[in-house]
């Protein structure tokens, strides 16, 4: 499996990108929910939730269809 640390526990070029991505989408929601009046740690927590849920539901996923392939190792 890839990393996106490289040996020192920095960010790897392509996890850069990956950070200024995700840094830029959610700065710009961050920004529209303020401006609504919205509790920034409120929005933190909804974001944090969907993240961690998101990754519950693809990498449970993940572990199905992988399952098959492992198993012929």
């Amino acid at each position: 499996m890839n990393s996106l640390f490289d040996d020192n526990f920095k960010y790897t070029d392509r996890a850069t990108i990956l950070h200024r991505e995700v840094k830029g989408l959610l700065q710009s929601m961050y920004r529209e929910l303020l401006e609504e009046g919205y509790s920034p740690r409120e929005v933190t927590l909804l974001v944090l939730h969907a993240a961690t849920q998101a990754e519950v539901e693809l990498v449970s996923d993940w572990e199905v269809t992988k399952a098959p392939s492992q198993q012929k190792l």
